[in-house]
Parts: structure tokens; sequence; C-alpha cells
């Protein structure tokens, strides 16, 4: 945060507002319902760019005359690869949407995820390309405005340079860093990762209003603090709102609060009166008992239920911004020696690592074939993973470690100078703070690892800023003989290493010279060897059977390991198979090339190279062969999960969110390559009207968070076209592929 963009209060709201009433809906949009309207200004819109773009590997320089060839972006991450590119030019066309007004709001270009250097240009009709924004580094935002270069209806193309972290590309500074801090800002997965490039996140063209909603943090508890710091169970909601104000002058404005679902009022806030200097910010406090909230989680714990806050800056008695916050209600904590999920005891059981595929249609597929297996939590054990993870977990009911800084060049860097060490550690702290600030309302997060090494130079500095940003979930870093310091700012004792270092770290924190926390096996390798066969039982190293039997009679919570799922590396080796399934190859195709997240082999070329990955272990889109097929290794695991806890893992949601691919049309019925094709609910579902840039054959793929009447519109070409449809959730637990997608048409009238 700058200096500029300091908080200059904070005021604090508690109290209840009317609310309806068993049965009663009150719906409102966030935004004009009905067809697009050029009078109508909506407080922000957001047009998703992903598809097919042109991709030539080149060095820096003039772009390319030639050598373009095409590439889905997002594209999955290219450092497990051979010989991946140390730099590559994108290039893609896109449109100012003519309904925009740009009067009190700018258009922002947002690309997410590009690793690790890039530079942006912008090229106009009739100009040469024009340089508009750079950015070092995958992990932090970037966001490029273009209110002044561009105009509603306008259409534009975006050039992008790219380098790998390497050489003067490595860090603004301009200077050549030692190999090893390179590495460190790069956070490859393992030391024998490759540095390389690519548009790894969603590329968005955003309508954000300069007086806005800047960020919204929920915390919701089961349990407050009396007087006498006693706890004592009640339900309640903490919300924090920062408002921004980009304009010249000050803003005398008014927030309305709610919490919503299926367009019902289930908890309301009183407003809030505020006034917010020019380029400042406030923040805006509330907290509220809810006893009839629905706890969240997977049974025991709960139940897969998802509630949206919905926020409305008010100004001059015209709404100026909204946006829908997405949470579930639950807590997790320790008392002592326990761990506890919602009041229920919480025994972590499953693998270290999730495989490096953020795609929905894959982790729909693959959350449940794992918790059907006996897999209880999911853990991405590298850099902080994009947000479709933890959305699909969300949904489903699955228990998450967001992990960061772990695994490979992600440790503390060896022989830095102090002044790399400086360098390292600030672009880890921002990093810190986007990922916290990013994921800190999603449910199925119940800890931030934030990284499996123990240096306190290090650590101290990043767990502090965690603990600042969020300090609703628990905390960890690896425990090895750990100092003091560090010791205080973790909740649990995270143990990794062999048996014996496991055991005698046991005994030293139970010794009492430590303070008492749960203690939990977060990373260890049990199995003897790396494969066996689908039909065997897992062989053991020795003792750990043993141990894994005293687990609860010691009060240790849970274990996580290695080989239930399988790990990518250099050369696409299976270095570490995933036996709770046999691999499977199956014919991958995709409906739609625009959507949401990096694919499995966008273009079904059907090799290695294309999936990015040496084996696949889930099928979600081939109807002839079955989801998965799950091993013996799989019923081992459940069994010893019901063993040691005298239960069965609950079943995560049966259903998924809505999905819809609209294909846009001109008059005579052909499909319209790169329309721009949006959404608005219907029925006070918590969507801000957003659109989405067709692919070549006309289609733009959505995904809603709520079912109910949604009307898709688009415009251009030989005129305008609208329809509205009903959007049903639908069952995961069916054939694979792609009939829970909705697919309508959205042909154009003269």
């Amino acid at each position: 945060m700058t200096l500029a963009q300091k908080t200059l209060a904070i005021i604090f709201v508690a109290g209840m507002a009317p609310v309806a009433t068993a049965g009663e809906s009150h719906h409102r949009a966030l935004v004009p319902q009905g067809e697009i309207a050029n009078d109508a200004q909506p407080p922000r819109s957001s047009v998703l760019l992903n598809g097919v773009w042109q991709a030539a590997y080149a060095p820096d320089g003039n772009a390319p005359a030639d050598g373009w060839t095409r590439v889905r972006v997002p594209h999955r991450s290219r450092e497990f690869e051979n010989e991946p590119p140390s730099s590559a030019w994108y290039r893609q066309e896109f449109t100012v949407p003519a309904q925009w007004r740009m009067g009190s709001a700018d258009v922002i270009l947002d690309l997410s995820r590009v690793r690790h250097y890039a530079r942006v240009y912008l090229v106009e009709p009739g100009q040469q390309p024009a340089v508009i924004g750079e950015h070092w580094g995958m992990r932090t935002p970037f966001r490029i405005k273009l209110t002044e270069r561009v105009r509603p209806g306008g259409t534009y193309e975006l050039l992008i340079y790219t380098h790998n972290c390497s050489g003067t590309y490595a860090h603004p500074n301009g200077r050549e860093l030692s190999q090893n801090a390179a590495r460190a800002l790069d956070s490859l997965f393992w030391y024998t990762g490759a540095a390389t490039v690519g548009i790894e996140g969603d590329v968005w063209l955003r309508l954000e209003p300069r007086l806005r909603i800047d960020d919204i943090y929920v915390v919701t508890r089961l349990r407050t603090q009396d007087a006498q710091r006693q706890w004592k169970k009640e339900k309640r909601i903490d919300v924090e709102v920062t408002v921004r104000n980009d304009t010249d002058s000050v803003a005398n404005v008014r927030v309305e609060m709610a919490v919503v679902r299926h367009g019902d009022v289930e908890l309301g806030f009183l407003p809030s009166n505020v006034s917010v200097p020019a380029h400042e910010s406030v923040v805006v406090r509330a907290s509220q008992r809810w006893e009839k909230a629905v706890v969240w989680g997977r049974p025991p714990y709960g139940k897969p239920v998802l509630y949206f806050l919905r926020t409305e800056l008010h100004a001059g008695g015209v709404q100026r911004d909204g946006q829908f916050t997405r949470f579930g209600f639950r807590e997790v904590w320790t008392e002592g020696d326990k761990l506890l999920l919602n009041g229920e005891p919480l025994f972590p059981w499953g693998d270290h690592s999730i495989p490096y595929v953020h795609e929905r249609q894959w982790l729909t597929r693959k959350l449940p074939d794992l918790a059907n297996n006996g897999v209880s939590i999911v853990e991405h054990h590298r850099y902080n993973a994009p947000p479709v993870l933890y959305d699909v977990a969300d949904e489903m009911g699955m228990l998450v470690v967001s992990s960061n800084f772990c695994v490979g060049t992600g440790q503390v860097p060896a022989g830095l100078s102090p002044e790399e060490m400086k360098i390292v550690v600030d672009n880890h702290l921002e990093v810190v703070d986007a990922w916290i600030r990013r994921d800190r309302n999603h449910p199925s997060i119940l800890f931030w690892d934030v990284t499996d090494t123990w240096a306190p130079e290090y650590c101290v500095p990043l767990l502090t800023r965690v603990k600042q940003l969020d300090a609703s979930r628990i905390r960890e870093v690896t425990y090895n003989d750990s100092p003091r310091e560090l010791v205080d700012l973790v909740d649990t004792y995270r143990l990794f290493a062999g048996l014996e270092k496991i055991e005698a770290s046991i005994s030293k924190v139970r010794a009492g010279d430590l303070p008492v926390k749960p203690v939990r096996v977060g990373e260890a390798g049990i199995f003897n060897g790396a494969k066996w066969g689908y039909d065997e039982q897992p062989p053991m190293l020795p003792g750990w059977l043993d141990f894994i039997k005293g687990l609860p009679g010691r009060n240790v919570h849970g274990l996580q390991t290695f080989h239930l799922t399988d790990m990518d590396y250099r050369g696409f080796t299976l270095q570490v198979p995933g036996m709770l399934n046999e691999p499977l190859t199956p014919k991958i195709t995709w409906p739609s090339q625009s959507g949401c997240d990096p694919r499995i082999d966008p273009f079904g070329e059907g090799t290695q190279q294309a999936w990015g990955k040496a084996a696949i272990y889930v099928n979600w889109c081939d109807p002839s062969l079955p989801a998965s097929r799950p091993t013996a290794t799989a019923k081992w695991w459940r069994k010893m999960y019901r063993d040691l806890t005298g239960r069965n893992l609950g079943p995560l949601s049966k259903t998924r969110v809505p999905e819809v691919i609209a294909t846009a049309m001109d008059a005579a019925g052909k499909p319209m390559p790169d329309a721009m094709v949006f959404v608005s609910p219907m029925e006070g579902q918590a969507v801000v009207p957003f659109g989405v840039k067709a692919d070549d054959a006309g289609r733009a793929w959505f995904v809603l968070p709520e079912e109910g009447k949604y009307r898709f519109e688009c415009s251009g070409g030989d005129g305008t076209a609208s329809t509205i449809a009903k959007c049903k959730r639908t069952k995961i637990d069916v054939t694979s592929g792609y009939s829970h997608i909705q697919f309508i048409n959205l042909q154009q009238h003269r």
C-alpha cells in the first residue's frame, strides 16, 4: 500500500437493520437490469479477454514480423518443459464495450499472472506501438490504466513482451542479480525447474469507478469473548470495507451492506455515512450477531453453504459502486493442544501437494475423487495458487492448506548479500500482501502455510505480515528446533522430515519449555518407494504404520504425505506418481476456447507437451472412460482414516454451479467471432454484470455463482441480441464430459 492509499479513518458500525422475514424476498440488482442501454452507467463492469491469442518466441526489441503461432491464454506453466522459452511476444485485439461511460470511471487492463517480466504495448489504429506499462513478478497484481488511451467502442491491439527471471529482467533495479536471488524471486517449484515465460492468469478489461469499494474482508466466528475474556457460544460476522476515493474532491458516501443468498436478504446491517478525502481511503467496520447462519464445511463440520455480502456505495443520491463477496460461515481455532473446526476435532489427512492444475473442470472432478478416496484436506505446496482452486473447494466443501514460498527456490536462498536478501524479502512481503488480501474470504482455506523453511530472518517478516492481514486462520511454518520468536508467531507445530526427526520434534515441543500448541505432521514420506502395484496395499517404511495408528492416542492432528496425488517435475518425469488412481488417457476436448483458467491440452493434441503433465489421473472430458480408476491404495487410505477417527469422511457437494455457453450469431445465423457477450442477473443473484469475449466459433463460456434467471445479450455487427435463460446447478456424479453446460443461442435481429 502506498502512502497515497493509507487509511485515514476507521468507522465502526454495530446493530442490525431490518431483515427479510421467512419466505420474504428482497431482490435488488446492483446495476440496472434489462437490455444494454447507452444512457445507463453501471457502477462497474468487466470483460474476460481469454481465448486463442498469438505468440512468437523471439528476443527483445521490435515485435517479430513473422513466426506467430496460436496459443491459448491463459496457459499452463511451462517450467516443467525440458527447453521452455526464455522470452516471448503475445498479441491480441480487444474492443472497449461501447456502453461503457468513462466520465467517473477508469478502464483497467488486469493481466493478473504474467511470468516473470512483462512490457505491454498498446497499438491504436494507424499508430505505432506505445509502451503503456511493465511489471516484474508473476504473483503481484499487474494492472494498467487505459483511460486516457482508449474510447468506448474502439478496437485496439495488445502487444506483450515477456522474459524469464534472469539477468537484468529479474528485478526493476536493472542490475543483474545472482542466480540464487533470481531463482528466489521466480519461486520455481523445484531446484531443477526452468525459468520461463507465460501468461498464466485470466486477462480482464475492467471498468472501475474512481470512487469505489476497494477491499472487503469478512470474518465469521462461532465464539466470542465476554468482558472477563471467557469464551461463549455466539455466531457473529465481522466485516471490513475499504472505500477508495481517487477523485479530486472529498466524497460524502453511504455504505450499505447485507448478507444475501439466492436473492434473499439473510442479514442486514445499518448503513454507514462517511467522508472520504480526495485520493485517500477510509475503512468501515461492522459487526453483527447471526445465530441463523448455516455453518460451512463437509460433514461432520457443516454443509457447503455459501453466502454473499452485498456492498453498495452511494454518493449524491446515486449508487457509485457495488460488489458481491462470497464467503462461508465457519471458524477454525486452537485450544491448547487441540485443533478444531466449528468445534469439531480437525484431523487433516491427505497429500501435501495437489497437482499443478488450476482449471475448474478438472478440479470439479478431482476434489470429489480425492474426498471419496479418503483425503480430508488438499494443499498446493509451492507458491500461492490461482483463486479457482479455492473457488471450487468453497463450492464443494473441501478443506485446504494455502501455501506459499514452499519447496525449491521458494525457500531461503543461500549465499545472498544483505542487499539481495532485502530485495527478496521485500518482494515476498508484496506477494504476501496480494496473496492474503485476495484469498482471505475463502472458507475452504483453514491454514496459511507461509513457508516450509525456518530461518527467522526470512520467516519472521512473512509471518508477521500474514498475522496483520488475517488472524482468523492457522499460521504455520515447518518446526525445526525453531527459535522462540518464530514459535510465538505460529499456531501449530507443523512437523516435517523422517520418522526419527518427527519423534524428536514431538518430544521437544512437549517437554514443557515451549508454548502448548497442536502438533500435526504436515509433510512426511511414509511409503517405501514411489510406485507399487495398483492392486496392492502400499509398502510402508519401518515404524510408520505403528506411528500412524498411534496418532489419536498421542493427540497428533493428522498427517499429510507423498504419492497419493502426482507431482509435476522438469521433463514430465513421473518421480512422484499418484497412487490413489490408475492413469487414464482421455481424449481431451473443450467446448469453447473462451472462459476462465489455463487448460490441459487446449487444442486436443494428445501429447505430454500439450498436457503439461507426465500423466493424467482424472477424466473430466471423455464420456467413453470412467472419471477415475481407484486403486487398492485408495481403499487402504480411506479405511485408515475411519479406523483412526471412528467415522467416515462426509461427502462433498453433489452439485456444481451453473455454467452456460452462449453462441453469438448475426442476423443470417452465422457465428460472430470475438463478439462480446454480457450477462446480468434477473432475480437478485449475487452477480455484478460482466462480459466474456467469444471465441472464433462465437461461443462465450460463463460460470455463474447462483441459480436463477439471467439475461444474456450482445451488440455490434448487424444489431443486438438478447435472451433470458433459467440457469441451474447440475449433478457432478454423472458421465464425464460437458453435459452439465447449458447451451443457448443469441441471434441478432436487424
